[in-house]
């Protein structure tokens, strides 16, 4: 009678288990879909009217003039304005770009490349934490920004059967032709 009860809780445990897995599974399928769209096109340029339909960014907070994601790189583009510097730190007598743009900027990046795929249409975007930053070297007006992000470190979470999404991103780097700028580690969105 015991081994029956013991082999009763072991099929139990065995089917949640599985179910577990199922749901699991499912989650991943969904991002993987999402990574999926992708990689049937080699490249997508998406231009700063696109963009605004996309953020509800405009003037100075805005950061992205133009976003192009390939199989292997989210990559953002800002033409550094005065108007973005004003009112930010001086350094020997030249306006700099403030740090937090930065960690706006990747923010803004990563949200543009969950807003490609058909799941996020029509929700919400808020974000939920910025892992740090290291600043390299100071951004001036007039300098062409670059914000780069791999696919590999990109990634989304659906929960609640779709009705939030986490979506991450790490590893980010700032840069212009000429130099590293800075490194955002980490920026997490919540989609709802």
């Amino acid at each position: 009678m015991e081994n029956d009860k013991e082999n009763s809780e072991e099929i139990k445990n065995g089917k949640k288990a599985k179910e577990i897995i199922k749901k699991k599974s499912k989650r991943i399928q969904k991002v993987i879909k999402g990574v999926a769209h992708f990689l049937k096109k080699e490249k997508r340029t998406i231009e700063k009217e696109d963009i605004k339909r996309i953020l509800p960014h405009r003037g100075r907070m805005l950061l992205l003039d133009r976003v192009v994601i390939t199989v292997k790189k989210i990559i953002g583009q800002f033409e550094v304005t005065q108007e973005v510097c004003e009112g930010h730190a001086v350094f020997n007598g030249e306006l700099l770009m403030k740090g937090s743009d930065f960690l706006d900027m990747a923010a803004q990046l990563l949200g543009i490349w969950a807003a490609q795929d058909p799941a996020f249409k029509g929700k919400k975007t808020l974000i939920r934490e910025y892992g740090g930053a290291k600043f390299r070297n100071p951004t001036r007006p007039g300098e062409i920004l670059i914000m780069e992000l791999d696919t590999e470190d990109a990634s989304a979470e659906f929960l609640r059967d779709g009705k939030l999404i986490i979506v991450k991103g790490s590893n980010f780097i700032a840069r212009t032709e000429e130099e590293r700028k800075a490194d955002v580690y980490s920026v997490e969105l919540i989609i709802a």
